[in-house]
């Protein structure tokens, strides 16, 4: 299915809108803890998604779509399980300033929105569609707009597995040297996608539509910003990477983050 891209980047700008508006509903105080459940949420989806795919893979049902579903389950799951546990833990309501009850109802609507939707187009990234999703969403597509949402998530995820939760010990995993102690491999971080190819990779996993994602050789390749970005050498992915795995295939499970090679 092919979607002119002025109207699906229109369609998923009106739908976070009205997310974004259904959410204000919830208060000020809602609709923070609500953006922080989605957030760890969806934290804990891009750290355990591929162990739970590889599981669904290992029961023989052939299941092509593992990597989209195992990341929805556990991110629908999580959000759920949060958002009961800070309802019964949290105040159900916090008397703020009426500018400030607002302002703030409203970016953390608004960010509880984006982080949802980039979670969504990750997922039809991992899925066994076509190379370029409704005809136009690739590796170096940022939608909605050029904002692109997915990649500041991925960005953002890495981050997180090089800094606030990172965990060092033996095993290369930061061939830059972005976080911990350069040239010291036994304080090299366990960082989720090293070398910006997740994107990339999960393009040329699937299986509909031809031609190579980047010319053998050229600019563009490995070594990437988280996301995908343009404009760095050529590298090739490192095998037993968050990165690596074939949709719907059936290889030797990528560690998550927290755990050594």
């Amino acid at each position: 299915m092919s979607v002119p891209p002025a109207l699906l980047d229109t369609l998923l700008v009106a739908l976070m809108l009205f997310m974004t508006y259904v959410l204000t509903s919830e208060g000020a105080w809602g609709a923070a803890l609500m953006f922080f459940n989605v957030l760890f949420g969806g934290l804990i989806a891009f750290n355990f998604y591929e162990p739970l795919a590889e599981l669904i893979d290992s029961t023989g049902i052939g299941w092509s779509f593992s990597d989209t579903l195992a990341m929805m389950l556990i991110f629908c799951a999580s959000v759920l399980l949060l958002r009961l546990a800070t309802e019964s833990l949290a105040p159900a309501m916090v008397r703020f300033p009426n500018p400030v009850y607002h302002l703030t109802r409203l970016v953390f609507s608004f960010g509880t929105t984006v982080v949802t939707f980039a979670i969504i187009l990750l997922a039809f990234h991992a899925a066994p569609v076509h190379k370029n999703v409704f005809g136009y969403i690739n590796y170096n597509t940022k939608p909605p707009f050029g904002m692109g949402i997915d990649h500041g998530w991925l960005g953002f995820f890495q981050y997180t597995t090089g800094d606030i939760f990172a965990r060092y010990g033996s095993g290369v995993r930061d061939p830059y040297s972005t976080y911990g102690k350069t040239g010291n491999q036994f304080m090299q971080v366990h960082l989720f996608d090293p070398k910006g190819r997740w994107l990339i990779d999960k393009q040329e996993l699937r299986p509909y539509g031809e031609g190579a994602i980047l010319e053998e050789g050229g600019s563009g390749g490995g070594g990437l910003p988280a996301g995908g970005g343009e404009g760095a050498p050529a590298v090739d992915a490192a095998p037993g990477t968050t990165n690596s795995r074939p949709i719907g295939g059936s290889v030797a499970p990528a560690a998550p983050f927290g755990t050594p090679n």
